[in-house]
């Protein structure tokens, strides 16, 4: 039905509003679905004692209305609610009783002519058979289901925690393929946001020139088979509509971590910009020890306002949550973060720090970066760090902060070492000698 609205909206020029409405009681039509200006309008129901939807309805003939304001058959109450001028009724048929209406409508007079009145109704009996298929299939469907589904002898337990007998799957499968895909993804994400499966591993950032742990970051991990990347996982709730949500639940667990970590060591998570502009994220950051809070802004995360991020972040400001701008060199977008933003902490990508001991290119960026961070008050955090050549030449760039595998990899929050481990320091000392 939600397809024959859709389609509806292409099939005649003119037309700003769709619905498909069935008349379940003889008393009241009720919108089961809308496109266009008349989306907004679906589960509403029109008296069928009045107007030219009801006429339409017990005539079985397709009606037009070229001005509502002086055609005495129509409901203007309910064409000034619906913002209609001008509409195409076309009754659709159920086992030989007109039982439904297609309804075209435009908040401009005289809209529809004559040929689109002879093309709607062409296509009446087709729809009207589409329709009733779907509303028998559907009506099979729900007894199969519910037969299925009362009956635990026929249940079999599936990946990802939802139960599916085979006459289900063989049911959902031929219906929609993929259609059981997407409901255990769904099934996933809607566990994950339970707070089943969601837990955090935490990587140090370490003061280079110290050798004192300054911040950890903190990286969310997904259980469950088949293994999924953090990454794909977000992807996959931002799918399903609920991206903002799964981040939050996210941000609220690496949350409860920050008690234990020892009072001078920040605790830096990351953030969409959709999310850093939610009002729940600040309330959860403003229930937290804000002032050791840094927010990570990603390179690939798109900001499509910046005035209205810029506003959510100075609210964030004023609690003293640190802003940060992640994967720096890794794309133009950092860029623009950076100089739109003023980010306290700059985060420098893997693929700037990577063989940068051995790339004179490389080298200069970042002496560049370390200057502009210097003039704009913000610290420079080098990232991917993997070899004591690449520490080397980094400290010596007069970067101040790092993280890598070759400080520390990501590990549980009781692991996490209060300095850099005394190793990293000899290799750093016999390169260098």
């Amino acid at each position: 039905m939600q397809r024959v609205a859709d389609e509806a909206m292409a099939l005649v020029e003119g037309i700003e509003g769709a619905f498909v409405g069935f008349a379940k009681d003889g008393t009241w039509l009720t919108l089961e679905c809308g496109s266009g200006t008349l989306k907004e309008q679906i589960g509403n129901r029109v008296r069928l004692n009045r107007g030219l939807i009801g006429l339409a309805l017990r005539t079985g003939g397709t009606l037009r209305c070229d001005d509502a304001e002086s055609d005495s058959r129509v409901d203007l109450d309910l064409c000034h609610e619906f913002h209609v001028v001008s509409m195409l009724c076309v009754p659709l048929r159920r086992r030989s009783q007109t039982t439904g209406m297609l309804c075209v409508t435009s908040s401009r007079p005289r809209a529809f002519d004559e040929r689109d009145v002879a093309t709607l109704a062409s296509l009446a009996e087709f729809i009207s058979v589409v329709i009733t298929v779907a509303v028998d299939l559907a009506e099979a469907t729900d007894a199969l289901l519910t037969r299925t589904r009362g009956d635990p002898a026929l249940c079999a337990s599936v990946t990802g925690g939802a139960d599916w007998t085979s006459e289900q799957r063989f049911v959902a499968n031929v219906l929609n393929p993929g259609v059981l895909e997407r409901f255990e993804i769904r099934g996933r994400v809607d566990r994950f946001l339970r707070g089943r499966g969601l837990t955090h591993v935490f990587q140090p950032i370490f003061d280079i020139t110290s050798g004192e742990c300054f911040a950890v970051e903190a990286l969310a991990r997904f259980s469950g088979r088949p293994k999924r990347t953090p990454d794909l996982c977000f992807a996959e709730a931002y799918a399903m509509g609920v991206g903002v949500e799964l981040e939050l639940a996210s941000v609220k667990g690496a949350l409860s971590s920050l008690s234990c970590l020892p009072g001078n060591v920040a605790l830096c998570v990351n953030a969409s910009p959709e999310a850093m502009i939610s009002d729940e994220l600040h309330r959860l950051l403003a229930a937290s020890e804000s002032r050791r809070i840094v927010v990570e802004l990603t390179e690939e995360a798109k900001v499509d306002d910046y005035s209205r991020l810029s506003r959510a972040l100075n609210e964030l400001h004023l609690i003293d949550v640190r802003l940060g701008i992640d994967d720096s060199g890794a794309g133009f977008s950092s860029f623009s973060h950076i100089l739109r933003l003023a980010p306290d902490i700059i985060k420098l990508d893997r693929e700037l720090t990577a063989g940068i001991d051995h790339d004179p290119v490389r080298a200069a960026l970042g002496t560049a970066l370390v200057s502009f961070a210097a003039r704009i008050g913000a610290k420079i955090i080098a990232e991917g760090i993997e070899t004591a050549g690449e520490l080397d030449v980094l400290r010596g760039l007069g970067i101040r902060y790092g993280q890598g595998y070759f400080l520390c990899r990501p590990t549980s929050l009781d692991s996490i070492p209060s300095r850099i481990p005394q190793q990293v320091w000899a290799a750093v000392a016999t390169r260098a000698s």
